[in-house]
């Protein structure tokens, strides 16, 4: 929620486009949210994954093989390597989703990357915002309907704005391993005009 309120604060185009649909959907619902009109937003949907593909939940993630493997060489100064059972395989979410492979100018903050169009066209297990597969994170949903329901709620009275101490761009810290901001967020609430 931190790095996305950056990216809004500093991204004020995406932030207007965002404020548009909430009041769309604010009208729609009558001023009270529901999960149906909320599930409906589509750019809202769009920013949220962004977010994660940018500045993802957790860098790493870890799985237990649990039979040998051997993961073939692609080039010829390459040797094959076996994956033995029991191993502790890291997978770099964090590489993953910066990898421009995977995602063209993987800096940038583009929520068009999860447009209809465009999100098929992300190769399978290269975004993980929280995991793949039967051990993939159980509280995923919940986190994204708080989430959502949080900036739209913030989003219908405020705009999110940078103020003196906000850090642009972003320093990540060095002291934890989990991303955070060097020296913490700091953005201003600006009351909008209805």
């Amino acid at each position: 929620m931190c790095f996305m309120s950056y990216e809004l604060g500093v991204n004020p185009d995406v932030q207007e486009r965002l404020i548009r649909e909430v009041d769309e959907t604010m009208e729609t619902c009558n001023g009270k949210l529901t999960y149906e009109a909320l599930l409906s937003m589509k750019y809202m949907d769009m920013v949220v994954s962004e977010s994660l593909r940018k500045w993802p939940n957790a860098v790493t993630t870890d799985r237990l093989c649990i039979k040998p493997y051997t993961i073939q060489a692609k080039n010829a100064d390459e040797k094959p390597l076996l994956l033995e059972k029991n191993t502790t395989v890291w997978i770099p979410i964090f590489a993953l989703h910066r990898n421009p492979q995977h995602f063209p100018d993987p800096d940038k903050f583009d929520p068009e990357r999860f447009n209809d169009e465009n999100k098929g066209n992300i190769k399978p297990y290269t975004y993980l915002p929280f995991g793949a597969g039967p051990r993939n994170c159980i509280g995923s949903r919940f986190a994204l309907l708080e989430t959502k329901t949080l900036f739209f709620y913030i989003l219908s009275k405020f705009e999110i704005v940078p103020v003196e101490k906000t850090q642009i761009p972003v320093q990540l810290s060095r002291k934890q391993f989990n991303l955070t901001s060097e020296g913490g967020f700091w953005f201003g609430l600006k009351r909008r005009a209805k």
